[in-house]
């Protein structure tokens, strides 16, 4: 169990960065691309808060509003000719409407300061839930956002630090530092649960690459087994053949000859036919031993 747990860990780590973050740009560009359509389209329509929180300066936020909405709608048309990713997309209208409520803090009663830190909180609570990227990109936008807030705030006679913190400034820095962390987190998670399914789709890949391989092993191995039954058979043939003409074509003219030479033995001849008469019978007793010898060897074999 613990050597699997290995290879699946060793599978995993194969699994680079130029593997995944494709994979993490699909994943997430959806989420984005929809963050990016929803500035454009509530960021106008929230000028109407402007005209309860501060009377005096609506007109001006509703242009700072609409150009959030058109600089983040032209961000969205010209993303596939620019190149860019997708995380981009949703970094501009999250930056632009940090800065814009932070600039909000300029003109506010202490009246409305609960109500604007809410919506604030909204935004970050948007973003926790939908950013996907890197935790440098948390830290920029945390640290821009909380520098654009204090410099306004600084900037706004009828509110004082203790009154911002009071009505819900304590709660809108907590709530900065639980989006950084929320999206790391889950950054993090969507980059491990990428990396698995791929390494399993890399394991499954490796498994078909190896059936592929054994099957063409076995195919190959069904066609050496049929060649060599094929070559076996065509020698089993020779050697039946063999003992076939050792056994009666070669036998039955030696014995025709060992007959005559004992024919022969029994009429009147010369001494020197005599003698000769004997080698011939030595020399096909001789060759009918080897024959007999070639016999039981083909015997053996074809028994085996």
């Amino acid at each position: 169990m613990k050597k699997d747990n290995l290879n699946d860990l060793d599978l995993v780590r194969q699994i680079t960065q130029d593997l995944w973050r494709p994979e993490l740009e699909q994943a997430s560009s959806r989420f984005h691309i929809t963050i990016g359509w929803v500035a454009v389209i509530l960021d106008p329509v929230f000028a109407l808060t402007d005209l309860i929180n501060i009377p005096d300066h609506w007109k001006e936020m509703l242009i700072i509003r609409l150009s959030v909405s058109f600089i983040t709608l032209c961000s969205l048309l010209l993303r596939n000719k620019l190149k860019l990713p997708s995380y981009i997309i949703a970094a501009i209208p999250f930056l632009l409407i940090s800065l814009q409520n932070a600039y909000v803090y300029r003109f506010i009663g202490v009246d409305h300061i609960l109500g604007q830190n809410l919506n604030y909180m909204a935004l970050l609570f948007g973003a926790a839930m939908f950013v996907l990227w890197r935790w440098q990109y948390s830290v920029v936008m945390i640290l821009v956002s909380g520098l654009a807030t204090g410099f306004f705030l600084s900037l706004n006679p009828d509110l004082t630090l203790n009154q911002f913190s009071v009505n819900g400034g304590l709660l809108l820095a907590a709530m900065g530092l639980f989006t950084g962390v929320l999206i790391q987190t889950r950054y993090k998670l969507v980059i491990k649960e990428i990396r698995a399914r791929l390494a399993l789709k890399a394991s499954g890949e490796a498994i078909r690459m190896q059936a592929k391989e054994i099957k063409h092993i076995n195919e190959n191995l069904e066609q050496l087994v049929n060649e060599r039954t094929a070559e076996l058979e065509t020698k089993n043939k020779a050697l039946e053949d063999a003992a076939f003409i050792n056994a009666h074509k070669l036998r039955s003219p030696l014995a025709s000859i060992l007959g005559l030479v004992n024919l022969i033995k029994d009429q009147p001849m010369s001494e020197d036919l005599k003698i000769m008469n004997t080698h011939l019978q030595e020399s096909a007793e001789k060759l009918d031993d080897i024959v007999s010898s070639i016999t039981e060897t083909l015997e053996k074999v074809d028994k085996r």
